[in-house]
């Protein structure tokens, strides 16, 4: 299941003070020193989820988090703790095959009009969505003292990287206001007609009446409509040289929503947002609610109800989206349980299960089949991670040994074991600490019912053998199962593999049984610090010769070249040896 998640930016959350946007690549790694803030990328993530779906902008605990994650609520997340910054995170998605969700069940077809009016103004709202092809989600986060409570204080939906709406609260939470910007590419369509386009209104003030309905400045007129040209003498255009002009749609959407009998909007577009708000976040269970006081026929009830599912659409629908995503976003700690003995599966999916690495027990245990061969080969194939360990399921057959004849019961158990090179049977709590580490990053990586992938220390006590052949389990995770990683690590031989797989691939050497990953599909992101002591990144990739596209800073990674000889030291030492043997 293929993340739509592309970047995140984070802005006077924990360490980043100035914001900085991470870019997320299939496999994307986060390097840097211990406590810069590699951890605070993931637990951004975390937190977004925590806003949309529980509205806990004071989190401290999370849904996915377990143990392994505790918040400590906003003012421990604010830059600097300080209580008067805004917290901001914006999360981009690219829909690709996706579409944003609609929040309303009834379709076009359901009504029966054959009004051309109407019909042009369907047409106009769909062709609006089509255009759509990216979509970000921005929350602005601030302290309220006096409710000592956390509050969303802005939400913001970019569209093709463009801000299109905007919602905004008063630091209480309590008043909210609507801004969309009629300028976004989305809304804007070509009038080749340049006779009609002098004739239709140039700018909203001049469409009859509407400057008396709707305050222009809450559709954020930054700019005027296109110029069509320096002259204002239409008769030097004929057919042949009419030019093409973009205006908004804004305009005749408004105009048809009033004729319809819509409300008012008034300032802010307040009397638009009589729906439930948590702070300037619109509920994500319900369409927005503008009342409709004087509709005007079926016509009128029908333009009215398809303008409030497209806002409520373009408003509403990419959170949910995003919520959607981070639901299906998987996350392990760095510090994985050993199963107890004779473990069982639990009956209720727990989603922070995974942060200690049991919920990868528990998937072995109910996942079909084909999960539990394919991890089995990872962890044994001496090609693939050869920890010495398959993993086989057994199903084990309960007695009541109290009667006579000892008695079968309808209960079959599943246990899971890990079997030797000889297969013989061993507990997780038999073997080494290595093998409980790596085993829930296996199955993470192979269950593809998942979107984006975090982990931390994927390394943690296995051999730098196997580290290294995690490389290539990423690689099949993101290029065969669908998954999308976000990796903090401080694993050198990781990194080795992926640049291994590259260069073979150039040099037409790559093992047929490895997927051939494109130098797109992976970057390195360096967290480190400013003079200041806010966090900055850097992103580093990989040229077609598998090399690094761009200097590690402060010499990350420079441990290997100053623990082994270096060219000119090769030469002394081979120099010596000669010497030695004359």
């Amino acid at each position: 299941m293929t993340s739509l998640i592309k970047s995140l930016s984070l802005k006077n959350f924990k360490g980043f003070s100035d914001e900085v946007r991470i870019e997320l690549r299939p496999i994307t790694l986060l390097f840097g020193a211990n406590s810069v803030g590699k951890s605070s990328v993931l637990q951004a993530m975390q937190y977004v989820r925590e806003i949309l779906e529980r509205n806990n902008a004071n989190a401290d605990r999370t849904l996915q988090g377990g143990d392994a994650v505790d918040l400590g609520g906003f003012l421990n997340l604010v830059h600097d703790r300080d209580a008067q910054n805004l917290i901001e995170i914006e999360i981009a998605m690219s829909l690709g095959e996706e579409s944003i969700p609609d929040l309303v069940p009834e379709a076009f077809e359901d009504w029966q009009t054959y009004d051309n009016e109407v019909w042009h103004f369907y047409e106009t709202l769909q062709g609006i969505r089509k255009k759509v092809e990216e979509v970000s989600v921005r929350l602005s986060i601030g302290w309220n003292d006096l409710r000592k409570e956390a509050v969303v204080v802005a939400y913001e939906i970019s569209t093709n990287a463009q801000w299109c709406v905007k919602f905004e609260s008063s630091p209480d939470g309590r008043d909210v206001t609507l801004r969309i910007n009629r300028d976004n590419p989305i809304f804007l369509v070509e009038r080749p007609d340049y006779s009609q386009l002098l004739a239709e209104t140039k700018d909203l003030e001049a469409m009859a009446g509407l400057e008396d309905w709707v305050n222009p400045a809450d559709l954020a007129a930054e700019r005027g409509p296109s110029e069509v040209s320096e002259t204002s003498d239409v008769e030097e255009y004929s057919e042949e040289n009419i030019p093409t002009a973009m205006m908004s749609v804004w305009p005749e959407l408004l105009y048809a929503v009033r004729e319809a009998g819509m409300e008012r909007p008034g300032d802010g577009l307040r009397a638009w947002l009589t729906g439930g708000f948590q702070g300037a976040l619109p509920r994500l269970d319900q369409m927005l609610s503008i009342p409709v006081p004087g509709a005007k026929g079926a016509e009128g009830v029908y333009t009215a109800r398809e303008f409030t599912a497209f806002l409520s659409w373009i408003t509403i629908g990419p959170a949910v989206l995003l919520r959607n995503q981070l639901q299906k976003m998987r996350y392990v700690g760095p510090l994985r349980r050993v199963p107890p003995r004779n473990f069982e599966a639990g009956l209720t999916k727990n989603d922070a299960a995974w942060s200690d690495g049991m919920a990868a027990w528990e998937s072995l245990s109910k996942a079909p089949q084909s999960l539990v061969d394919r991890c089995s080969d990872w962890m044994a194939n001496p090609k693939k991670l050869g920890t010495g360990y398959a993993i086989d399921r057994l199903q084990v057959q309960e007695f009541d040994m109290s009667q006579p004849v000892p008695k079968p019961l309808d209960r079959v158990r599943t246990r899971l074991a890990l079997l030797d090179a000889d297969r013989r049977p061993h507990q997780p709590q038999d073997v080494g600490v290595g093998i409980s580490q790596v085993l829930p990053v296996v199955v993470a990586a192979q269950d593809g019912s998942a979107s984006l992938v975090c982990i931390e220390q994927p390394e943690l006590h296995i051999h730098p053998s196997i580290q290294v052949g995690l490389g290539d389990l990423f690689i099949d995770g993101a290029l065969n199962q669908g998954l999308s990683f976000l990796i903090e690590t401080h694993s050198e031989h990781l990194v080795m593999r992926l640049q291994r797989r590259v260069r073979e691939q150039v040099l037409g050497e790559l093992p047929s049984d490895v997927p051939a990953l494109d130098i797109q599909d992976v970057s390195f992101i360096y967290l480190g610090r400013g003079q200041d002591g806010n966090v900055t990144t850097t992103t580093i990739g990989l040229s077609p010769d598998g090399k690094f596209d761009a200097p590690w800073p402060n010499g990350f990674f420079s441990e290997r070249a100053s623990e082994v000889l270096s060219s000119a030291n090769r030469a002394k030492l081979n120099a010596a040896r000669h010497k030695v043997q004359e």
